[in-house]
């Protein structure tokens, strides 16, 4: 392990211990023209990540780019991070499809990993879409 492995294992820590909150990591099983469905040979994990939510901006697609005035599209992007520690400790790296329950917030809120970004410094972003509340 290099100073800088040990630098960004501490930092991670530290941020971890101030910011993450419980999130309850549920592995999901996806097919096409089938629901999700919970996978039988991983069960549901808590860790701590930090969830974090801001808003974004995209132009839409075939539009002429340069043109003042030229439509943005303004959405809200949710994303967890997850420090290598704590991946390091899952059995299963989380997949797209997977769902992720937020337990300390009311509700709680459920998502469903849309993404996975793995960094070159082993965490992870996961970026989350709300699941659907209707019944």
């Amino acid at each position: 392990m290099t100073f800088f492995d040990d630098l960004d294992l501490q930092v991670s820590a530290e941020i971890t211990d101030v910011f993450a909150e419980p999130v309850l990591l549920h592995p999901r099983v996806s097919s096409p023209y089938s629901e999700r469905r919970p996978d039988p040979e991983h069960p549901d994990v808590m860790i701590e990540g930090i969830y974090s939510v801001g808003s974004a901006q995209k132009g839409l697609g075939g539009q002429a780019s340069g043109f003042s005035g030229a439509t943005q599209v303004t959405s809200a992007v949710a994303e967890v991070w997850i420090a290598k520690a704590q991946v390091a400790a899952l059995h299963r790296r989380p997949q797209k499809g997977d769902a992720l329950t937020l337990t300390g917030r009311e509700g709680p809120p459920v998502y469903a990993l849309s993404q996975v970004h793995p960094s070159d410094m082993g965490d992870l972003t996961l970026i989350l879409v709300l699941e659907d509340e209707t019944p």
